[in-house]
């Protein structure tokens, strides 16, 4: 796949499939080329949205076919649409359908009928036998059934008002299937949340293996912002097609997020009484191993290795918990602040070069009072969390500091330097900076507080110095860097922000994050957590060596994924053996002492 970033490509033909439905028709030979039933694209109308549609149908000519229903503003902007006119692509994304057995069910809903189309095609050309059965509420509401038929599928249809086929639901027309003595190796769905979990439960009834493609908001695409989260599972990364046996383990069936992170039931509309828990199912407890070369002790806390995420790389605590056995010494949250806030429309996260990012997500976040259920979840770990906050005045953080204060946390990061907000970074303020830091340190203490800062400035070793002066205990260097990228097609912001600013990330920031690193060593009494483009050992290590004890990761866990915390702990354990250091503290600061 080439950079994840959209590109404009020129609408070929447009066909309406229903009265909310069109299908819209891409010549794209880079994506259709790559693309298997099951993965998605994301769809920019510039200026106004980007939403993620399953593929339909991809030639080997490099055409592509998405279905795209009228269900919300972007949606509804497309249908405005006309041939020629162009549309921003990127993909394809996720894990697709695998398709075994020679006899396979496939059970679609509504418009989940799409993704299935171009997995019966490519059954098809395989010679499986595919039976077909697609419910709806009425016939109107049908889709590719045709297509489907011309496919060679034996289709059976499910209205709920019986205006054609079985009368009722689509979930018992597959009982009746069942009963009648049909039998299928493998089951694939895609459809609504409760129509798919009673599919699993009769295929698990069965034993017949399932696939099952889920429905998330998706926003970054590419595992990073963790915004599509289930369980701990990335639905545009690890998903969204899943096995039946993994949904078992997680949420899937009971609720959802918005697109802040907050967590919200499937169904809204329930019986008084009867309303769903919003709880995960709990992970195993994990103790992560203390290894006596890696451990080190920050600001009072034991860290079994000094290796963490980011703030922003995730919303849910299940999903720190797997950094966290994949080898991470710390999670840290994504920024909370007091009010649940949805952040900037897509596009929110691209790559202008590989390992290069930019993101806008505009701060989206639960609100803290709704994110103390994360925080236990990422508990069960057994690491050390560190808490990211947020605020624009003196009250607004001290109220969220006075709520957290009690939660389960063991360390909080002001960030005093998001590029992308919708108010004015803090770090621009130095007095109200200080102010801020010497309420919520009254608010927490004795729990230490670092302050997360940038370059954006130009003078970050002042700001660290204010920062300590006001009772910062740990500095956390360096945020990412403003960034205006625009599509030169169509001259206008690739981001999502109405401004277009975001932050840049990645490997651009590598080198002038060790600079400041060593800068801020220099003047600072305060111990320095680094962040900024750390991609390898080497990083760690020169970030060590220029004085900081702790190294967060972030662009690495989208280009090198989550093993990039054992990978890190296996190298910087070599080279501390290999040249005689006893433990990660000897190395920090070492370049100062020359």
């Amino acid at each position: 796949m080439t950079l994840n970033i959209p590109t404009p490509h020129k609408i070929e033909t447009l066909k309406r499939e229903r009265s909310d439905v069109k299908t819209f028709t891409f010549n794209a030979p880079g994506i259709a080329k790559e693309s298997n039933p099951g993965q998605f694209v994301m769809v920019w109308d510039p200026g106004v949205d980007e939403i993620p549609i399953s593929i339909a149908y991809a030639s080997a000519a490099g055409d592509l076919e998405l279905a795209i229903a009228d269900v919300g503003d972007c949606s509804h902007s497309l249908h405005q649409k006309q041939v020629g006119d162009l549309v921003g692509l990127r993909g394809p994304y996720g894990a697709g359908f695998s398709i075994n057995g020679e006899r396979i069910c496939m059970i679609a809903g509504g418009y989940g009928a799409a993704p299935l189309r171009f997995a019966a095609s490519r059954a098809k050309e395989s010679g499986k036998h595919v039976v077909v059965l697609e419910g709806a509420q009425g016939n109107a509401e049908l889709l590719y059934v045709n297509e489907f038929r011309d496919l060679g599928c034996d289709v059976k249809v499910a209205t709920e008002d019986g205006s054609e086929g079985y009368k009722g639901l689509v979930t018992e027309l597959f009982e009746v299937l069942l009963a009648s003595g049909e039998e299928f190796e493998q089951v694939l769905t895609c459809g609504p949340e409760l129509m798919m979990e009673r599919v699993c439960e009769l295929t698990k009834r069965e034993e017949i293996p399932t696939q099952v493609s889920v429905e998330r908001i998706i926003k970054c695409s590419c595992g990073a912002c963790g915004a599509c989260d289930l369980g701990g599972y990335r639905v545009c990364k690890d998903g969204p097609v899943f096995n039946a046996e993994e949904l078992e383990s997680t949420e899937f069936g009971r609720w959802k997020r918005e697109k802040s992170g907050k967590r919200i039931p499937v169904i809204s509309n329930v019986t008084p009484g009867k309303e769903v828990e919003l709880l995960s199912i709990p992970p195993s407890h994990f103790t992560p191993e203390y290894e006596s070369l890696l451990k080190t002790e920050v600001c009072g806390i034991d860290f079994p290795n000094p290796f963490m995420n980011a703030a922003g790389f995730g919303v849910s605590g299940k999903l720190l918990y797997r950094y966290a056995l994949a080898g991470a010494g710390a999670v840290v949250t994504k920024s909370i602040g007091l009010q649940e806030h949805e952040g900037y429309p897509n596009p929110t996260f691209i790559e202008l070069a590989p390992r290069s990012y930019v993101n806008a997500m505009g701060l989206p976040n639960p609100g803290i009072k709704n994110f103390k259920l994360e925080i236990e979840d990422a508990k069960y770990a057994e690491v050390p969390v560190v808490l990211s906050i947020f605020g624009k005045s003196v009250e607004e953080c001290s109220e969220v500091a006075k709520i957290a204060r009690n939660y389960p946390v063991d360390m909080f990061e002001f960030d005093a330097s998001c590029p992308h907000s919708e108010f004015t970074a803090i770090e621009n303020k130095p007095k109200l900076l200080s102010e801020i830091v010497k309420a919520i340190k009254e608010i927490v203490e004795p729990k230490p507080m670092a302050v997360k800062i940038s370059p954006n400035i130009g003078a970050p070793v002042g700001l660290a110095l204010t920062a300590q002066k006001a009772g910062a205990d740990a500095i956390t260097a360096i945020n990412t860097v403003i960034n205006r990228p625009v599509e030169e097609t169509l001259d206008i912001p690739r981001l999502g922000n109405p401004l277009g600013y975001g932050g840049k990330s990645g490997k651009d920031l590598t080198v002038g994050g060790k600079q400041i690193v060593f800068q801020l060593y220099r003047e600072l009494g305060i111990p320095i957590i680094a962040v900024g483009g750390i991609f390898s050992v080497q990083d760690v290590i020169d970030y060590a060596r220029n004085g900081a004890q702790l190294y967060q990761v972030g662009s690495a866990l989208v280009s090198e994924g989550f093993d990039i915390f054992s990978q890190f702990k296996k190298d910087l354990t070599g080279y501390l053996r290999a040249n005689g250091y006893n433990s990660i503290g000897e190395l920090v600061g070492e370049a100062h002492k020359r």
